[in-house]
């Protein structure tokens, strides 16, 4: 057993109370257990390491998790070793929605080490995203490693396990009034030191976060689809949001191994501001006939050097998505940036009454 000082980061491998440093209160430490998966011989001395050669160990442990360890011993691939001293705690995630945006943040969140509470209305629809994600994740993974990750998600209907959760990360429809039902459960249930980021891409974070208990928690946390490979975390800071919980989603951006922006509390914060108008635009011109869509899709991935065209992207994101997203950014700045475009109204779900 290690004792080790969570003021000072100094360790023992005798028994203590106080640290003799700082006089800080001393925490036991497990000895890990890792599999060696990788290890580099290093030559060139450095300020911080002038004896060489030395090893450079690549270690996973039980959970999935790597880490990087310098010895000057040498092991063999697929050899285990005892590490001595603190592992970082695994953060877990809360994600509520299993949408293509919530099983995205779910494969991230597992890839990077992370246990994950994913909550949703029933039983049949965590059943399927639980299958998308495995699937997704066997493709990268080796069997016992896929199992380990599984094994890490918890799938409920319920708001209270959300408890549990770190960071709770919200990815339902573009509805302000579902939304916020969500955020006033979630501020009953969690603890005021959680932070409870949305994924909207086109409210006010402060509308969600109105009439909480907590406002200061609350974040925008807006991941880009398809989430495993996109890079961006937009995080937008509302009026009431502190700086602790600003802080905290950028860390915890940094674990999903994301780049994030902070951006003002706007509506649709830098991309979707941008990118939608484009969007529509094409639908618009496909209306008045200017060009077909394989032409237009055409001419803004030779011309502007888009990886897709608008209406590619449309059909990642969803038509009908699409068209909420430009009637909320409308009703939010008004003229006629965002009225949308007649041949995209058509695609609007028609739900009677």
């Amino acid at each position: 057993m290690t004792y080790r000082c969570d003021a000072c980061g100094r360790q023992w491998d005798f028994p203590a109370q106080l640290c003799i440093f700082c006089s800080e209160p001393l925490s036991k430490v497990d000895i890990a257990k890792f599999t060696v998966e990788g290890m580099t011989q290093v030559f060139v001395p450095s300020d911080e390491h002038p004896v060489t050669p030395y090893y450079i160990l690549l270690l996973k442990d039980s959970d999935g998790s790597f880490t990087f360890q310098k010895t000057f011993a040498h092991y063999d691939i697929g050899d285990t070793i005892h590490v001595k001293g603190s592992k970082e705690k695994a953060p877990t995630i809360g994600v509520v929605g299993t949408g293509v945006t919530g099983k995205g943040i779910v494969e991230v969140a597992l890839k990077t080490g992370s246990k994950v509470i994913l909550k949703s209305r029933s039983q049949e629809s965590l059943k399927e995203a639980i299958e998308i994600i495995s699937k997704n994740l066997s493709k990268a993974m080796e069997p016992e490693e896929l199992e380990s990750a599984l094994g890490r998600i918890t799938a409920t209907t319920r708001y209270e396990c959300l408890a549990a959760a770190d960071l709770v990360v919200e990815s339902v429809t573009e509805d302000l009034r579902i939304k916020r039902e969500i955020f006033h459960e979630l501020d009953c249930v969690c603890s005021p030191h959680v932070v409870l980021a949305s994924n909207t891409s086109s409210f006010l974070i402060s509308e969600i976060a109105k009439d909480l208990k907590y406002p200061e928690r609350v974040v925008g946390m807006h991941f880009f689809n398809p989430i495993p490979k996109m890079k961006l975390v937009e995080i937008a800071k509302a009026e009431k949001t502190s700086d602790e919980a600003l802080k905290k989603a950028d860390e915890f951006a940094a674990k999903f191994n994301k780049v994030s922006v902070c951006v003002k509390d706007t509506a649709g914060f830098i991309v979707n501001r941008m990118l939608f108008i484009m969007i529509n635009e094409a639908f618009r011109m496909l209306d008045e006939g200017v060009a077909s869509v394989e032409e237009i899709d055409k001419a803004m991935k030779m011309g502007a050097n888009h990886p897709m065209g608008p209406f590619e992207l449309a059909d990642l994101i969803g038509r009908d998505l699409c068209l909420e997203i430009i009637e909320n950014l409308n009703a939010s700045f008004g003229g006629n940036r965002f009225e949308p475009s007649s041949i995209l109204r058509r695609f609007k779900p028609d739900y009677g009454g």
